[in-house]
């Protein structure tokens, strides 16, 4: 019986979604984790499943896209202040529903989010005057659920422009031993993210 139902899901999700492309994706993001923010560049590559014909097509995308970060700003961590600019890598895997209309694609998301961020900071000790500093290098693994929508517009050269917002809600974890041990070592952040992207369908 479930080999039936197996059986017919799959010819059900052949009929809907008749042409399979492979698209590669790199844009810019900008991502917020509380007074935190980071620049990345981000490289993706994603199977969609779309109808073939019609005016309005649906569609579902399996997406894997790696943001590299390049700069940081400010500080999610309490007593801290950037000291320069960060670095780092993360991998994100959405689901991706939404409907092309002539061209035009409107779509929501969602999946989670692996980030290996890496920060230099100085640490005010509580108490202490504003003057006095201590570094604190910390390297974070930041990780949670996220979920959000992009539209954008499909060319008939196989190119491919966008946006997309993102939120999310991410549990942070330092990994390394700072140099001051007044750092908390878990924590967690609110996670915005915008991006801007271009892409190519084969």
């Amino acid at each position: 019986m479930k080999r039936i139902l197996f059986i017919t899901m799959i010819c059900m999700l052949s009929n809907v979604y008749a042409l399979t492309i492979k698209q590669t994706t790199i844009g810019y993001s900008y991502v917020m984790l509380n007074e935190a923010s980071y620049q990345a560049v981000e490289i993706g590559t994603s199977a969609v499943f779309i109808s073939k014909k019609g005016f309005v097509r649906p569609y579902t995308a399996i997406e894997v896209s790696a943001p590299i970060f390049f700069d940081s700003k400010g500080s999610n961590l309490q007593g801290t202040h950037n000291k320069g600019s960060g670095y780092g890598v993360a991998l994100q895997v959405p689901l991706i529903f939404g409907l092309d209309i002539g061209g035009f694609y409107i779509q929501a998301m969602g999946g989670y989010n692996l980030s290996w961020l890496n920060d230099s900071l100085k640490y005010a000790p509580p108490g202490a005057d504003i003057g006095i500093f201590k570094d604190a290098n910390t390297k974070t693994i930041s990780q949670g659920f996220i979920y959000g929508g992009g539209l954008g517009f499909n060319f008939s050269s196989n190119f491919t422009m966008g946006i997309r917002f993102i939120k999310g809600s991410m549990k942070n974890e330092v990994i390394n031993e700072p140099t001051t041990g007044a750092i908390d070592k878990k924590y967690k952040t609110n996670y915005t993210k915008a991006m801007v992207l271009v892409g190519y369908n084969f």
